[in-house]
């Protein structure tokens, strides 16, 4: 607990403030967010719970093919082995954070029972002990703790020093994590446990990711992370962590965040006030002229995979687009104005009056650079 206890070690920097500025004020939206997605907010809460669970599943560097990762993450799946047994129980723990997020609480009974939800099936995850205080007898021998009493320890600390209100939100964060990790206090999986105690932490907070994924950034950011963590991990024992990087991170991931909400949020209060299937073909025809369904679903998250699928039908019976292949990896195409049925065709006997006077001489052969263009 060497990094919550000694906190007046850290120092703002301008540059940190400034980044931190920007991030309250997006923080200070969220209100207007909730109520724009209140139509969509069960859409958008499996879309982020699948996302989460699939790019923490890649982190964790799981022995899964990438397609029976995504069909785990989306899908209701009998697991075959240990690996998707473990995916399932992280799938669980993170549907009740994303049902719940102000539920979370920072005392042992909350990472007792995330261990419980993960170890089921699974492996025992269970505290650890430690050497306690030998009793003052010669031949007694020291006693064995359990690891509970470190965590509560460092629970206690973050309370304390929350109550303080001296130190930044994000900072105070970091700061547990680095305890925690340093701690070790579950027979295995510390690192897993700690990722979804850190994302319990950040929904808590900042409501933004209700409607992105945190573990997506976090996947994007996660080499940054490993060396970060190493820089804090190196002065632990000095009592004087630098956690800096740390907390400078997980600020760069909220901002990106905020800015990825509040870019669709613009184009989400515009598609309100239209017919869904509208909004899906306004996109086809300004976008891509080869693209996929995924590509529609990406653009549009809020719109069932139902809708996109009957609009699809919808224009391809109107000729506005043609299917390319079957199955899942399928694409589409659009068919401009010019060469759907009844369109303009273009009069390949249109020539120039030079190209006109080389047929007339009975040139057969010319110059490619004479060749004149069709107009």
């Amino acid at each position: 607990m060497k990094a919550l206890s000694n906190m007046s070690r850290l120092q703002v920097s301008s540059e940190y403030l400034l980044l931190l500025l920007k991030v309250y004020e997006s923080k200070g939206k969220e209100f207007y967010y909730d109520d724009l997605f209140e139509r969509d907010k069960d859409v958008f809460l499996k879309k982020t719970i699948e996302d989460n669970v699939y790019y923490l599943g890649k982190i964790l560097n799981l022995p899964l093919t990438d397609a029976r990762l995504k069909l785990l993450s989306k899908k209701k799946m009998t697991p075959k082995n240990k690996s998707e047994i473990l995916l399932l129980n992280i799938k669980l723990a993170l549907t009740s954070l994303q049902k719940r997020p102000k539920d979370f609480e920072v005392i042992p009974n909350e990472f007792d029972e995330l261990a419980r939800v993960l170890s089921k099936e699974f492996e025992p995850i269970k505290f650890g002990t430690y050497e306690g205080k030998q009793e003052n007898t010669l031949l007694s021998e020291k006693k064995k703790e359990s690891m509970r009493i470190k965590l509560e320890q460092i629970t206690d600390e973050y309370i304390k020093q929350s109550k303080t209100k001296q130190y930044e939100l994000i900072q105070m964060i970091t700061n547990f994590y680095v305890d925690f990790i340093n701690t070790q206090v579950f027979t295995s999986q510390n690192e897993l446990i700690s990722y979804i105690a850190l994302y319990g932490f950040l929904i808590k907070e900042f409501s933004v990711f209700k409607y992105v994924s945190f573990f997506e950034y976090f996947y994007k950011h996660f080499e940054s992370f490993k060396l970060a963590l190493n820089q804090a991990n190196y002065y632990y024992t000095t009592g004087f962590p630098n956690t800096d990087y740390l907390s400078r991170l997980l600020v760069d991931i909220l901002t990106q965040a905020y800015e990825k909400v509040n870019g669709f949020s613009k184009e989400y209060s515009f598609e309100k006030k239209l017919n869904k299937g509208d909004s899906i073909e306004a996109t086809i025809k300004t976008g891509k002229e080869i693209f996929s369904k995924e590509d529609i679903r990406i653009q549009h998250p809020t719109i069932s995979l139902i809708t996109i699928d009957r609009t699809l039908k919808r224009l391809k019976e109107e000729g506005l687009i043609q299917p390319l292949g079957k199955g899942r990896s399928s694409k589409w195409q659009r068919i401009d104005d010019s060469r759907r049925k009844g369109g303009k065709q273009l009069d390949i006997f249109q020539f120039t009056d030079l190209w006109r006077q080389y047929l007339l001489q009975g040139q057969l052969v010319v110059s490619v650079n004479l060749l004149p263009k069709w107009q």
